[in-house]
């Protein structure tokens, strides 16, 4: 399958102790200054026409577990269709202040999505997590539900390179995000017709930002 590349920039993020409004964060993971963060989403589309997904919290933890590691980066919900995005940027944060140091974790919270598919007779059909999702078109028939498993708390995590996400003092760190359409939607076997997201969304060190 060709990889068309689709970039939306969800995050560009000044590390920096402190706090700014609306951002919740700890106490800097290493006791040392600040670095810079710059964060993107990418994506290798599959078959499905569009994968609409909305995007409740983004947040970083720590190498601890505890809440005292967590860094909130947006609490604002955000509703993507990640097919539209080809080629484009979009800067959803800029200019977040967080702690250097060592981080293990990246989670999206996502709280529900749809996807369009192609049906028999050049039809399309629309798959939701819930037929009263907020993000579906007016007057939209949904065919059938689009099962996830529950992103609500915990959030699902970005595999990061090398397990972590290191942000040294007075450093700039840029990571895009891959979200694989083509791999995190699919079709349940069997005759129920219903589909599954499993999102699959991968952390890449860049060797140009992008």
């Amino acid at each position: 399958m060709s990889r068309s590349t689709l970039r939306s920039t969800i995050l560009s993020l000044t590390a920096a102790a402190g706090l700014l409004a609306g951002v919740a964060a700890c106490d800097s993971p290493t006791g040392l200054g600040s670095g810079t963060l710059n964060l993107y989403l990418t994506d290798a589309p599959g078959d499905v026409l569009s994968a609409v997904v909305t995007i409740d919290r983004i947040y970083l933890q720590a190498d601890s577990n505890d809440a005292s590691g967590r860094i909130i980066l947006r609490e604002e919900d955000v509703t993507t269709d990640l097919l539209t995005l080809v080629d484009s940027t979009q800067a959803l944060i800029e200019g977040v202040e967080i702690p250097a140091g060592r981080y293990g974790q990246l989670r999206f919270v996502i709280s529900g999505a749809y996807i369009v598919v192609e049906g028999e007779g050049g039809t399309t059909q629309i798959y939701a997590s819930s037929p009263s999702y907020a993000a579906l078109p007016a007057g939209a028939v949904v065919t059938g539900t689009l099962q996830m498993p529950s992103f609500a708390q915990s959030g699902l995590k970005v595999t990061l390179p090398n397990d972590a996400l290191v942000v040294a003092d007075d450093g700039t760190v840029s990571l895009v995000v891959d979200f694989d359409v083509a791999q995190s939607f699919g079709r349940l076997a069997g005759g129920s017709g219903m589909w599954v997201m499993s999102p699959v969304l991968r952390g890449e060190l860049p060797s140009t930002a992008p």
